[in-house]
């Protein structure tokens, strides 16, 4: 049984990612919080993911890691260097970790805004699409994007084999309870995921052979996405499943 470890595994997530894949892998979780009591059975390493020899220690012995740490709720009042501390050098951490010990895959969960922002009017917009960041969200969008470069550097510096997920907004996580139609769609609007497509997205992630390295969105399989899936679709054989039918 292949060996993975979550980090933030306490978190919104985390917990749907690790029922997904408790039965078929042997899970290491971290963060720097206790899980929720029904995983109490599994291995957990509690740390902080800015600890670089903390992230060394849980990557040890690791086949894969899916990254999931981040600022997600109340962010907005935070500082810039929070961002760059918990998601950039976090992220760097997990990186380095992995090609010091040996760790085969990293499934990085990244964000559709690591594009900059929502592309309002624009859409789909596929993730080779250009950037365009602007104020508002900036330091989590700015984080999620530096996250996914120090991916791809990784992957070229060292062949580290490194897929990049976009979920869209994760429904019930947090403010995000889900999607509401706006009164009159003049295009592409619906930018949510259900968090066990997510989890979906990752385990696929993780099986993917021959793919070295990927970014992807991950969000409901609608008409009226503002984000492109088909990508997903054909690389991961990613299949939404929480689509929101009674909304038209």
């Amino acid at each position: 049984m292949a060996k993975v470890l979550i980090t933030g595994a306490a978190g919104y997530l985390g917990a749907f990612v690790v029922e997904r894949l408790r039965s078929r892998y042997e899970l290491t979780l971290t963060d720097r919080v206790q899980p929720r009591e029904d995983l109490a059975g599994l291995r957990f390493l509690q740390g902080d993911i800015t600890d670089y020899a903390h992230v060394e220690r849980a990557c040890e012995g690791q086949d894969a890691v899916v990254h999931l740490v981040a600022l997600v709720r109340e962010r907005h009042d935070k500082p810039p260097s929070l961002f760059s501390d918990v998601m950039v050098k976090g992220t760097w951490h997990v990186a380095e970790a992995c090609v010091r010990q040996g760790v085969g895959r990293l499934v990085n969960i990244s964000s559709v805004i690591a594009c900059g922002g929502m592309p309002w009017g624009s859409g789909p917009y596929r993730v080779t699409d250009p950037s365009r960041f602007a104020q508002g969200d900036l330091f989590y969008c700015l984080a999620k994007h530096l996250g996914e470069q120090i991916g791809y550097a990784y992957h070229q510096a060292h062949g580290l084999s490194v897929i990049h997920l976009r979920p869209g907004v994760i429904a019930g996580d947090g403010a995000n309870v889900g999607p509401q139609r706006p009164a009159a769609p003049e295009g592409p609007w619906f930018v949510y995921v259900d968090p066990r497509d997510v989890a979906q997205a990752v385990e696929l992630a993780l099986q993917a052979e021959g793919l070295s390295y990927g970014c992807y969105n991950i969000v409901a399989g609608r008409e009226d996405s503002l984000f492109d899936w088909s990508d997903a679709a054909r690389d991961l054989g990613y299949r939404p499943e929480f689509n929101w039918p009674e909304i038209p």
